[in-house]
């Protein structure tokens, strides 16, 4: 037999019976076991007990004056404090009927009046090392649980790392196209129009080369962050290449002015109140598609890069530059 989790003396069992001699006889079977033993000579007496101070196993008689023993296992089983405990009924009773209804109330055994030591030592022990196998199966399943989410959690975690840039926090590629694909089907299937911006930063080689590397990170970084300002947390940003980032966004019209406008605002104010050695500007190309047009997001990526370099080349005639475009 395995061992139980709790030794004898740190069981407790309670009786029920309104009959002295009966007490004492089970008293001195299984207090000579080591076990805790408390009584009780009524049903009321014996819920009050129980409510107090929840015992191991309650071996309970069934007929008693006030309250039979199945009246007291009904309240037993009734209560959140003493559902789990399991019952022994005793009783004089050895009709077929009596133990089913004791069984059909809740009891977990049924010994039949006058008792034998030996039979009610192996019923009882028998009745504790379920109980405790029990309650060590929910503990066991309880740290598997705790396992499951914790395994979960970690492969979240993988997952959300193998989809987010080191540097800058936003998207990488990888994830870029993993979740704009999934929102550009929803979008063409809901009839929704779809905006994609295609930036490229601005003198981030000359930076990198002048200033060093570490700037040139702040920069990308401080643009991640520009961009997660401008727009909502269910537009997709990337960064998906050394100095340029992406952003999908589902919009309600054709509209698309306004985040660009918005974008380069919120840049002003940040080169305004950041007296850097540098000034972060970025060179934007927006297109989108629209309802029923037959357009892949690679076709969108492809004109928006196009409209970038424009508008890149743009600002160099503008400012009279004749240098390597970034």
């Amino acid at each position: 037999m395995a061992n139980l989790l709790k030794s004898d003396s740190e069981t407790n069992i309670l009786i029920v019976d309104d009959a002295p001699d009966n007490l004492r006889l089970l008293i001195k079977i299984l207090e000579a076991q080591g076990y805790i033993v408390r009584k009780s000579l009524n049903g009321k007496m014996a819920l009050q007990a129980a409510y107090r101070h929840p015992p191991d196993l309650i071996l309970l008689d069934i007929f008693m004056p006030e309250m039979n023993g199945f009246e007291v296992c009904q309240q037993l089983k009734a209560s959140k404090i003493t559902e789990q405990i399991p019952i022994i009924f005793i009783s004089i009773l050895d009709q077929i009927h009596d133990k089913v209804q004791a069984f059909e109330l809740g009891g977990q055994d049924y010994i039949t009046k006058p008792f034998q030591e030996l039979e009610v030592l192996m019923r009882v022990r028998n009745q504790l090392l379920i109980k405790q196998q029990y309650q060590q199966l929910i503990e066991q399943n309880q740290r598997l649980e705790h396992e499951i989410q914790e395994r979960l959690k970690a492969e979240s975690e993988v997952r959300q790392l193998s989809i987010t840039d080191d540097l800058t926090g936003v998207h990488n590629r990888r994830g870029f196209f993993l979740l704009a694909n999934q929102q550009f089907k929803i979008a063409q299937r809901t009839q929704m129009f779809c905006c994609l911006l295609f930036m490229d930063l601005d003198g981030l080689k000359q930076i990198n080369d002048s200033l060093g590397h570490e700037t040139g990170d702040r920069m990308l970084v401080d643009t991640a962050q520009l961009l997660k300002q401008t727009f909502r947390e269910s537009d997709i940003i990337a960064r998906i290449g050394g100095d340029e980032f992406v952003v999908l966004v589902s919009v309600e019209s054709r509209n698309t002015d306004e985040f660009y406008l918005r974008l380069q605002a919120n840049i002003n104010r940040y080169n305004q109140e950041h007296k850097y050695p540098y000034q972060v500007s970025v060179s934007v190309g927006v297109t989108q598609c629209a309802l029923n047009e037959n357009i892949s997001l690679e076709q969108l990526i492809e004109e928006a890069d196009r409209l970038m370099y424009e508008q890149k080349r743009a600002k160099r005639l503008a400012d009279g530059s004749k240098g390597n475009d970034n």
